[in-house]
């Protein structure tokens, strides 16, 4: 079950979360370096975690869309 929350984004497993009623801790963690663009508007789920009997979640702020996969995303429309 932790499975399907990791690596996805943290608006969508949120809601999951609080609508089945699960416990859970959040962590926050960020790189030391920024060798990697990303987007401080959204987090990502990095780690899941069971301790206790509740869920410990771990993320982190998503990667920056490069140029290149935005066009190729438009172009999918």
């Amino acid at each position: 079950m932790t499975n399907l929350r990791l690596a996805r984004p943290w608006n969508e497993i949120g809601p999951e979360l609080e609508e089945d009623g699960i416990f859970y801790r959040m962590m926050d963690t960020r790189s030391p370096r920024d060798f990697f663009a990303v987007d401080e508007t959204v987090y990502y789920v990095v780690r899941v975690q069971e301790c206790g009997g509740s869920c410990v979640l771990t993320r982190t702020f998503a990667p920056a869309r490069s140029p290149s996969v935005a066009a190729y995303e438009d172009r999918s429309r």
